[in-house]
């Protein structure tokens, strides 16, 4: 069964404003500087200033950034707080107004900043936050509007990548599901959005992956001991295993696609499916099928050859 991102109300996940929703964005301020394309560093919460606290005051290269969170629609209230922070704050550059749900008003008044207000820029930004079953919450920021064409063509292209995000992680939560019922193998991992999964085999830089792309998917070893190491060691390992070719794809049942990989540091051993990938919604199950049974059945022919390399490595 496929199952599909489900939408959060933001105080299902924070309480409150200030002491749950502004702590958190202040410890993962990376993930806003990623979804709007932006740099901002050094943030700090409820920072004190005459008789009023700041949400968020952080730096970037041109200045200070003014951050102010509002749960829920957009009002009147937190506009002119936002303009009184940037007011009182010395070298105010950026002012990032992060809202729940917003009013056309509001969406108009940032707008006429932007083109009127010439020492600061203005962000009006939502936040979403999604969950699949009983999955960790995933947010994801979306700019509304901001300082220029090019800011906002910037934050259309975020909200498109951030579709593709969300299928790769409805792709892998499902996958998941369906692995658990059968295998404990990925018990400490989790689905990201990614084009991968993949998990040690207990030999550090050996391990088992499942991997998908728009019209395919594949299960594979893939053999990677770092920059340190390079090409030479994964070229030992992957000859070790090589060397026993003959008797792991006897056990697994058919043949396995080997490749050294000789343009890159990394080695792989594979079994590609053509039945579809992440674009192919209507075949998940069977893509999920092949990836969860061929992974337990790569698991069980590779297992004895890998424990084996204790020895020559």
């Amino acid at each position: 069964m496929v199952s599909r991102l489900k939408k959060q109300k933001i105080r299902d996940i924070w309480k409150t404003e200030d002491r749950d929703f502004t702590p958190w964005l202040v410890q993962n301020i990376a993930l806003l500087n990623e979804d709007l394309g932006l740099n901002i560093q050094d943030p700090e919460s409820e920072k004190k200033l005459d008789t009023f606290k700041v949400d968020i005051v952080a730096e970037d290269e041109q200045g200070k950034v003014i951050i102010e969170n509002q749960f829920e629609k957009s009002d009147h209230d937190h506009l002119g707080k936002l303009l009184t922070y940037i007011s009182n704050v010395e070298n105010t550059k950026k002012a990032i107004w992060i809202v729940e749900d917003v009013k056309p008003e509001h969406h108009r008044a940032i707008e006429w900043l932007n083109a009127n207000v010439k020492t600061c820029l203005f962000f009006l930004v939502k936040i979403q936050v999604f969950k699949i079953k009983d999955s960790e919450p995933g947010a994801q920021f979306f700019l509304l509007s901001g300082p220029d064409e090019n800011i906002r063509k910037v934050g259309k292209i975020k909200e498109e990548d951030s579709e593709k995000e969300k299928i790769k992680f409805n792709f892998w939560s499902n996958f998941y599901e369906k692995l658990k019922q059968k295998s404990n193998i990925y018990n400490n991992t989790a689905p990201k959005s990614r084009n991968y999964m993949g998990v040690s085999s207990g030999v550090r830089g050996v391990n088992y992956c499942v991997a998908a792309m728009n019209k395919s998917a594949q299960v594979e070893i893939y053999i990677d001991r770092g920059k340190d190491e390079g090409k030479d060691a994964n070229l030992k390992i992957y000859n070790h295993l090589e060397k026993n070719k003959a008797s792991i794809e006897k056990e697994f049942g058919q043949e396995l696609e080997w490749e050294r990989l000789d343009g890159s540091r990394a080695c792989r051993i594979k079994l590609k499916s053509n039945l579809g990938g992440f674009q192919d919604e209507e075949t998940w199950e069977n893509i999920h099928g092949f990836l969860v049974d061929n992974l337990i059945k790569f698991e069980k022919a590779f297992k004895g050859t890998i424990k084996e390399l204790d020895k020559i490595l």
